[in-house]
């Protein structure tokens, strides 16, 4: 009995910051909408811990290392279309989980809509310190959901932009956020 406690004990213990903690005040529950056109297709949660170890790692790119070092926390969740996709409905029933997902502490600082594409960035900001950010992006072929937690310097993510297709829209995120 001594080893099964001892065993569950260093079990729990190691699963600590492994993944992403709802607990943090970063963290967003996004709710994927139940639309029969949607295919669960990524899932990645990764915690304080592994981001640690990841940017231990990371010799070559100081930017991305602080960046990682930042984080408490990073989910991301890819669903592909498929060929059954009601595209109006899908585009309402995101429009309502993102709603719910968003409490009045997250402010939304990017939208752009385009040829079948839609994006939408929030930011929560609590006494100056960037506590999460979050992206919602629908296109015809995926919905892709991020949500970084963690106190983000808006430096981390301009060096970030760099390597980010459309930087200038990306431009528009980091300096709202000073």
């Amino acid at each position: 009995m001594r080893t099964l406690a001892v065993v569950a004990l260093t079990l729990v213990l190691a699963g600590c910051g492994l993944t992403a903690s709802s607990e943090n005040p970063g963290y967003v529950q996004f709710e994927t909408p139940e639309h029969t056109g949607l295919k669960h297709g990524t899932s990645i949660s990764l915690g304080a811990s592994v981001l640690r170890f990841a940017a231990k790692h990371t010799d070559n790119d100081p930017q991305a290392r602080a960046l990682m070092e930042s984080l408490d926390g990073i989910q991301i969740s890819v669903h592909k279309m498929s060929e059954e996709v009601d595209y109006e409905a899908l585009d309402m029933d995101i429009g309502v989980a993102t709603a719910n997902a968003f409490d009045k502490d997250w402010s939304p600082i990017v939208r752009v809509v385009e040829d079948g594409s839609r994006v939408h960035v929030f930011v929560k900001e609590h006494s100056g310190i960037l506590q999460g950010l979050a992206i919602v992006a629908v296109d015809q072929e995926e919905l892709v959901f991020i949500n970084m937690m963690g106190e983000i310097a808006p430096d981390n993510l301009r060096s970030w932009s760099s390597v980010v297709p459309h930087s200038e829209s990306f431009a528009l995120i980091t300096d709202s956020i000073d």
